[in-house]
This record gives C-alpha cells, sequence and structure tokens, in this order.
C-alpha cells in the first residue's frame, strides 16, 4: 500500500468516526426524523461538505466496513468503485487490500462490538 492510498483510507476513516458522533447526538437529542446530514466520508481532509441520508440507508452502510457515503463526484476510482448512486450522494466500497484493511482497522463499529 503506498503513502496516498494509507492517507486517503485514514482520511475517510475519520469522516466515518465524525459521523458516528454526529449519529450519536441526533440519538440522544431524540430527533430521529428518518435522516440525518453527515459529512461527506471521502478522502479529502478539506471536504467539510454534507450530504443527507436516510438514517436506514446509514445503519446499512455502517454495517460493512468497507462502505463508505461520498457526495456525488467526490468519489476516487483508484482506491473504491461506486456500488450505489442517489441523487445527492454515493455509496462506495473500498478496493484493494490496503485501502480494505484500513476501512476494517478503523471502523468504529468493529472495535465496539469485539
Amino acid at each position: 500500500m503506498d503513502d496516498r492510498e494509507r492517507r486517503l483510507g485514514l482520511n475517510e476513516a475519520m469522516f466515518r468516526e465524525v459521523n458516528e458522533r454526529v449519529e450519536d447526538i441526533n440519538e440522544a437529542f431524540g430527533s430521529i426524523t428518518g435522516e440525518f446530514d453527515i459529512f461527506c466520508e471521502c478522502g479529502d481532509v478539506n471536504c467539510a461538505e454534507r450530504i443527507t441520508v436516510p438514517t436506514s440507508e446509514y445503519e446499512r452502510v455502517r454495517s460493512d466496513s468497507k462502505q463508505f457515503l461520498l457526495k456525488v463526484g467526490h468519489e476516487d476510482p483508484t482506491v473504491e468503485r461506486v456500488i450505489e448512486n442517489y441523487d445527492h450522494y454515493v455509496i462506495v466500497e473500498k478496493e484493494g487490500v490496503g485501502a480494505e484493511q484500513i476501512a476494517e482497522e478503523t471502523d468504529p463499529r468493529r472495535h465496539h462490538s469485539a
């Protein structure tokens, strides 16, 4: 795995962790409306774009360590492939041994259930 691939993976993992905390706050205030805003989980550390996703969709994506939610156009075909397209976001899956390894090692839900 090269440095670029590792950096992209770690950036995406950071946004996934932030979104987990956003979900915790949403639940704590009892304001679940069926959808909520999350940060784009792309590999660009300077990206601060937000996307609205259904809560059920977010949970489905979080059930697989290799999947991430990105704003349309933020995907990087060198380390991921789009598996689902929606109007304002895409679901990507990490590809390549290094990218998959980082995604799995940094999955906050994986560590909580162990």
